[in-house]
This record gives C-alpha cells, structure tokens and sequence, in this order.
C-alpha cells in the first residue's frame, strides 16, 4: 500500500499553514494601505471643500456674528450659517439664496461626510483697525474608516473688507 508518511502530511499541513497566514497578512496589508489613502484623501478634501465655501461666504459677506462655536454670514444676496454640533461632531450649515434673508441659527445639514468626525473647532471674528473683520477658523477632523484612522488639524484665516 502507497501512501503518505506522517513527515509528508506535517510538510504539507505546514506549507499551507504558511501560506494560509502570509495570504491573510498580504489581504489585511492591502485594505490597510486602501484604507489609509481613502482617509487621507477623504479628510484632504472635506477641508479643502469647507475652506473654499466658507471663504467664499466669508469674503462676500456684510455682516458676520457668531461666537466661539458658529459663525453666520449675510450678505445682500445669501445668507450662511455654520453651527458646530458636538453631540454629532460635526459642523452643521444651511445656505439661502435670496435678498434680505436672515441666517438660519438652527441648521439641520451636515457638512462633513459621516466617516469624519470635527473633534474641535473654533470661530473667531475680530475686527482689524483698517476696518473690516478678520475670520479665523481651526479644528481638528478625524476620518475613521474600518482599517485607519486619518487626523488632521486645520487653520484657516480670512479677511473681511466690506463693512
């Protein structure tokens, strides 16, 4: 009778066990490296995103009011509001595109994806002796997807000229 030994049947369990656990390593690697350039790449673009409407917002505005976590922006034509939401941890805005409008203090839309999670935020509005106003922003966004973990911190600064 033909067959195989003990030795040859441990051989062969170990070789598969081998490559069993290397295939597991190189699967687990692969979505890790995915996940790390989705959550930088994702976290890049939420702030890229924030900071180009609310510059926008922030540089057309007449009147900007808030305090330390909102921020609400009027000008003749729109009105916008940023309100941070630390239950959610996330920034919540509204955006009205009509003449004499008021800023909703109470918006109800989320502006970062719910992967990212803003741990902090700040707004702060001062005036500059030139006249106008200087609109400072910063935080931290956290984007958490089920292999990484991306934070970033983020400072932005505008200036406000019309008064």
């Amino acid at each position: 009778m033909r067959g195989f030994t003990l030795f040859e049947t441990l051989l062969a369990m170990t070789i598969v066990s081998i490559v069993s656990v290397t295939s597991v390593y190189i699967l687990f690697l692969s979505l890790n490296l995915r996940d790390l350039t989705l959550t930088t790449t994702k976290t890049d673009e939420s702030v890229r995103v924030f900071e180009r409407f609310l510059r926008e917002a922030v540089l057309g505005a007449q009147s900007i009011s808030g305090d330390n976590q909102s921020i609400f922006l009027r000008s003749q034509s729109e009105c916008w509001s940023f309100v941070y939401d630390a239950v959610k941890k996330n920034v919540k805005y509204s955006s009205k595109i009509q003449s004499g409008c008021i800023p909703d203090p109470n918006p109800s839309s989320y502006f970062f994806p719910l992967s990212s999670k803003i741990e902090a935020i700040s707004f702060l509005v001062s005036p500059i002796t030139t006249g106008g106003r200087l609109v400072k922003v910063s935080g931290t966004i956290q984007t958490i997807l089920p292999f990484d973990i991306f934070q970033k911190t983020f400072s932005l600064s505008y200036v406000n000229l019309i008064d």
